[in-house]
C-alpha cells in the first residue's frame, strides 16, 4: 500500500514475491543497533523514485525477532524544499557530504539520473545542475562553506552555503543553498543603474548648459581681449563687438571701447610709435631726452599766406585736409613719425622712437612720395578749375636730442637741436631755387649711391656760420616705383645717379 499521508491510501498492489527482507537495506542495521535504522537513499524498484528505507527492530524478551520497515519517497521533502526557497531562483539540495549523494532537491527531477537506461541517485559532482556542480567543486577545493562564485553558464554571480545537519540527527547530511545574488540585490542594481543613467543624463544636460552659458559669457570677454590686443598693437580698426547682456561684462566692453577711442585720439596728437611703445612697456611718460642720429623733415606750402587770403574759408577747409592726409600717409608709409602740424607746416622724423637703420633713405622716399602724391592731387584740382598747392620740403640728418620736452604738467615727444633747425631752413631754401625737395650734404653723403640728386650750391642758412652744400632730391636710383623714380628730364639735369 502507498500513502501520501498516514491513513490516506493513494495506491496499492499485491504480487507474489520471493524477496528475503532480511537481506534488504536497513534490516541488518536495525538488528545490529536494536534502534531505528535510516539508510541512504536508493531507487525504489516499484516507483522509480528515490526513497529512504526505515527499519524499526522488533524485540521479544530482549531478543531480536524481526523488524518493521517503511519506504518513504523523497517527493514530499523535495516539495517542501521547493516551496521554501530562499529566493525565487534559488535551489536547495540535501546531500551526504561523505559520498556526495543527493538526498533531496527543490527540483526533484534533478535528484536522479539515468545511467545505461537505469535510474540512479544523483551525486553533487554529476547532478544535472551546473551551478551545483561548480559550487561542490569549489567547496571541496577551498574548504569553505560560504562563498560567492560565477555561474559557468552565464557568468552571473551566485552565493553558496553548505550547512551540516545537527549531530543528534544521526546522519551527516548537509543542506546546500544556491542563490543568485541578483534575487536579493538585483532590484537595487537596477535602481542604481537607473540612478546612474539619470545622473549621467543630468550631468550631460548640465555640462551642455554650462558650456552654452560659459560661451555666452566668454565670447564677449574674448572680444574685449581681442580689442585690448588690437589696442596694444595700435590697430584701431577692430570691429565693434555687440554689447553683452551681463552688466559687468558690458561695463568692461564699454571701458575697453573708451580706452581704444582715447588711444586712437591720442595717436592723432602724438607719434604712433610713441603711443605703441608706451602701451607695450607700461612705463609712464616722463621728461627727458636722448641723443640719436635721425632724419628730420619739414614741409609747408609755397605762398600759403597769399593762397589763404584769396580763398574762402570753406574752400581752404576742403583743400588743407587733403594736403595733410597725402603728406602724413607718405611719411607713415616709410615708417616715419609725424611730430606736429604748425599752420600749413609739418614736422616729421625717422629714427625715433624706434631706431631705423635706413632712416636716411626712408626719409628721402617719404619726401618723394609726398611731392608726387601732391602733384597728382594738383592735377585733379587743375582739371576741376581749383587752385593748386605746391609743397616744399627740407630734409636733413644729424645727431639731435629727442624725447619728452615741456613742463611737468604738459610735454610732447619731439626733436630739438641744430640738425632740426637746418631741416627747417632747407624747406625755405626751395623758394630760392624753385625746387620742391632740398636735402643737406649729410643726407646726400649717407645715400649718394641710392638717390638721384642735383647739386645746387653751398649755402649758409640763417642762424649758422658754417656753409654746406645742398642738393635737390629728384628720385631714387634703380627703382621701378613710379612715386620714387626720377623723371627722365630731371635725371639728365642732375647729371648723376
Amino acid at each position: 500500500m502507498f500513502f501520501d499521508t498516514w491513513g490516506h491510501v493513494v495506491g496499492e498492489y499485491a504480487v507474489p514475491t520471493t524477496t528475503d527482507y532480511r537481506n534488504t537495506s536497513g534490516y541488518p542495521e536495525a538488528k545490529h543497533s536494536r534502534n531505528l535504522a535510516v539508510v541512504e537513499p536508493q531507487i525504489n524498484v516499484d516507483t522509480g523514485s528515490p526513497i529512504i528505507n526505515l527499519r524499526v527492530p522488533v524485540l521479544q524478551d530482549g531478543n531480536f525477532i524481526g523488524s518493521a520497515g517503511a519506504s518513504i519517497t523523497l517527493n514530499v521533502l523535495s516539495q517542501f524544499l521547493a516551496s521554501h526557497r530562499a529566493s525565487v531562483n534559488s535551489a536547495t539540495i540535501i546531500a551526504n557530504p561523505s559520498d556526495g549523494n543527493v538526498i533531496a532537491a527543490s527540483d526533484r527531477q534533478k535528484s536522479v539520473r539515468a545511467v545505461d537506461g537505469r535510474l540512479q541517485v544523483a551525486r553533487l559532482d554529476n547532478i544535472d545542475d551546473a551551478n551545483a556542480r561548480e559550487a561542490y567543486r569549489l567547496q571541496r577545493q577551498d574548504k569553505q562553506d560560504k562563498f560567492l562564485f560565477r555561474s559557468p553558464g552565464d557568468g552571473q554571480e551566485w552565493s553558496a552555503s553548505f550547512t551540516r545537519f545537527p549531530v543528534n540527527f544521526g546522519h551527516h547530511w548537509e543542506a546546500v543553498v544556491l542563490t543568485p545574488t541578483d534575487d536579493f540585490i538585483g532590484e537595487l542594481k537596477r535602481t542604481n543603474r537607473q540612478i546612474v543613467t539619470i545622473i549621467v543624463a543630468l550631468s550631460a544636460a548640465e555640462l551642455l548648459l554650462i558650456y552654452f552659458v560659459s560661451r555666452r559669457l566668454s565670447r564677449p570677454i574674448e572680444g574685449v581681449s581681442q580689442e585690448l590686443k588690437s589696442v596694444e598693437a595700435s590697430a584701431f580698426d577692430q570691429p565693434t563687438i555687440s554689447p553683452s547682456n551681463v552688466r559687468e561684462i558690458a561695463q568692461l566692453q564699454s571701458a575697453a571701447a573708451l580706452l581704444r577711442s582715447s588711444l586712437q585720439s591720442f595717436c592723432s596728437f602724438a607719434p604712433v610709435e610713441v603711443v605703441r611703445g608706451l602701451i607695450k612697456t607700461g612705463i609712464p611718460l616722463h621728461l627727458g631726452v636722448e641723443r640719436r642720429d635721425m632724419t628730420i623733415l619739414f614741409a609747408d606750402l609755397e605762398n600759403f599766406s597769399t593762397h589763404a587770403e584769396q580763398s574762402t574759408p570753406d574752400a581752404l577747409l576742403e583743400q588743407m585736409p587733403v594736403y595733410f592726409e597725402q603728406v602724413t600717409r607718405a611719411i607713415s608709409d616709410e615708417q616715419g613719425a609725424v611730430d606736429k602740424f604748425i599752420g600749413d607746416g609739418i614736422m616729421a622724423f625717422w629714427g625715433a622712437p624706434v631706431a631705423i637703420p635706413d632712416h636716411v633713405l626712408r626719409g628721402c622716399a617719404g619726401a618723394l612720395r609726398a611731392v608726387r602724391r601732391m602733384e597728382g592731387v594738383n592735377e585733379e584740382w587743375r582739371r576741376a578749375g581749383r587752385p593748386t598747392l605746391r609743397i616744399r620740403i627740407g630734409l636733413n640728418c644729424a645727431d639731435v636730442l629727442v624725447g619728452n620736452i615741456g613742463s611737468s604738467e604738459r610735454f610732447s615727444y619731439t626733436a630739438i637741436g641744430d640738425g632740426v633747425n637746418v631741416a627747417a631752413r632747407l624747406k625755405g631754401t626751395n623758394k630760392t631755387f624753385g625746387t620742391s625737395i632740398c636735402i643737406s650734404d649729410s643726407v646726400f653723403n649717407a645715400v649718394a649711391s641710392q638717390v638721384v640728386a642735383r647739386p645746387l650750391r653751398r649755402v649758409q642758412v640763417k642762424g649758422r656760420r658754417q656753409e654746406f652744400m645742398i642738393y635737390e632730391l629728384m628720385g631714387l636710383a634703380n627703382t621701378a616705383d613710379p612715386e620714387l623714380e626720377a623723371r627722365t628730364a630731371d635725371a639728365k639735369l642732375a647729371g648723376m645717379t
